[in-house]
């Protein structure tokens, strides 16, 4: 896994990892979805991610970020569970949507 982070005009660094996220919400057709993703970055307050459908701003959702393998079947994978809302939601070339989501609370698992 590549981790290497990226300084910019934002408030707070980002990382960019490849960890799984489940994204759970209503999309903008207003169905209610549950997509697993990976991550295209991270950060204190937020991740981007790469969805399949898109997602209205200010649109909530909840997100969990597996943070490990989860090697041992007794064991539940180590990960941070986060309600958030969505900031941007844009289509991408092929197909996809560009998502960020902003944390409002988050706890680690």
């Amino acid at each position: 896994m590549e981790i290497s982070s990226t300084m910019s005009c934002r408030a707070k660094s980002r990382i960019n990892a490849s960890f799984t996220v489940k994204v759970r919400g209503v999309d903008a057709a207003g169905k209610d979805y549950e997509e697993d993703a990976v991550l295209d970055n991270l950060s204190a307050s937020g991740l981007y991610v790469r969805l399949p459908r898109n997602l209205e701003i200010d649109a909530e959702v909840f997100t969990f970020i597996c943070l490990s393998s989860g090697h041992s079947s007794k064991a539940a994978p180590a990960g941070v569970a986060a309600s958030g809302v969505v900031v941007r939601s844009e289509p991408q070339l092929d197909g996809s949507y560009g998502v960020a989501i902003n944390f409002k609370r988050y706890r680690l698992l």
